[in-house]
């Protein structure tokens, strides 16, 4: 009989896994993949973002905020690979002819965001100013210096090791096909037999919602959009893109925009788009993003690289949120919903966030 029992071993259920180990809990993780990090969490841009874009006041820019200064001090201690490139939120010359408006507005709203949470930035006013940045056509934007893009695998590991040395469990090929709940424990039935628990975190990202209602959970709402990316063949060193460049969206978009994405092997990638799982989005579209800060760009420079899929909650006001909650007090059951952008910056914030609700409840 484990202390806790997280289903879904991406970047934020290894979080929670080492987090709650740390804290001297007995913990299995309990993964359908061969290894961790197979879906949502693999398949993302893996930047570290500090909360700027977020509405104040949500979970979103809460844990963002706190839990990226948390992975990058984890990072520089394990040495893990972080390139700190900040992030140009920047504005095409082609806007001029377009007037601007959607554009200016998108801006003031980071401004304000960002000055709510305190989140160090500067503007860029002047062509001569972005180009010192990155190396675009653009008249100006917002540049926030703290954003940093990970070695997400090196991440992965070294928080899997945390929680093995920690002494948790991970149960790899071990697909979730029932969950019966008793007075005082949780048993999880997998492909690979029953693991007992007695609080259970549903971590299981694109399939979370079902593992809600296998867990006697409610029933929750959630939109799936798929992110393809593009490789721009020659990375950095071709381009000399070092800084994240991404256009101002305006509020309440589907996502932060296709932006230039530098990685830490030298890698170069324009994405994600924002399309329904099963409708990838055209070539054109990204060589038309691309344009826009870049003209030089030709379809030959783009290659296909990866797509990933991420969970959103459907809300009626049109705010996205992360959903944590204890659902249920005996046997502890927490549901983490709708876990998409920026969840990986989040991960460590979250769980310490879960943690503290796992040891307040009757297992604590």
């Amino acid at each position: 009989m484990f202390d806790a029992g997280i289903i879904g071993a991406g970047i934020v259920g290894c979080a929670v896994a080492r987090e709650l180990a740390g804290r001297g809990l007995s913990v299995a993780a309990i993964e359908k993949h061969p290894t961790a990090c197979q879906e949502t969490s693999g398949l993302n841009s893996r930047v570290i973002h500090s909360g700027f874009h977020e509405i104040p006041g949500t979970l979103k820019a809460r844990l963002a905020r706190e839990g990226s200064r948390l992975i990058i001090r984890y990072a520089q201690k394990r040495g893990v690979n972080l390139l700190e490139t900040g992030m140009l939120i920047a504005i095409p010359h082609g806007s001029i002819r377009a007037g601007l408006w959607r554009e200016a507005g998108a801006l003031w709203k980071l401004w304000t965001q960002g000055r709510q949470q305190n989140i160090p930035f500067r503007f860029v006013l002047t062509r001569g100013g972005v180009r010192h940045i990155a190396p675009i056509q653009a008249i100006g934007g917002i540049f926030i210096p703290s954003v940093c893009v990970i070695d997400l695998e090196g991440f992965m590991d070294g928080l899997v090791q945390d929680a093995q040395i920690a002494g948790a469990r991970f149960f790899y090929g071990s697909e979730v096909v029932g969950i019966d709940v008793h007075s005082s424990h949780h048993v999880v039935r997998t492909t690979q037999g029953p693991v007992e628990a007695r609080a259970l975190i549903n971590s299981a990202g694109l399939a979370a919602h079902e593992l809600s209602r296998m867990a006697g959970g409610p029933s929750y709402e959630i939109e799936f959009i798929r992110g393809d990316y593009y490789e721009l063949k020659g990375g950095i060193e071709r381009w000399g893109i070092r800084t994240l460049v991404y256009p101002a969206m305006p509020p309440r978009s589907r996502s932060k925009g296709i932006h230039f994405g530098p990685r830490t092997d030298g890698r170069l990638y324009i994405g994600p788009s924002a399309t329904p799982p099963s409708q990838p989005a055209p070539k054109r579209v990204f060589l038309e993003a691309g344009q826009q800060f870049l003209p030089r760009i030709g379809d030959e420079d783009l290659e296909w690289a990866y797509a990933g899929v991420r969970p959103k909650l459907t809300t009626d006001n049109g705010k996205s949120d992360f959903t944590i909650r204890l659902e249920r007090p005996a046997p502890p059951f927490i549901n983490l919903i709708g876990i998409d952008s920026p969840g990986l910056s989040a991960s460590m914030g979250i769980a310490q966030y879960v943690a503290e609700m796992v040891l307040t409840s009757p297992v604590g």
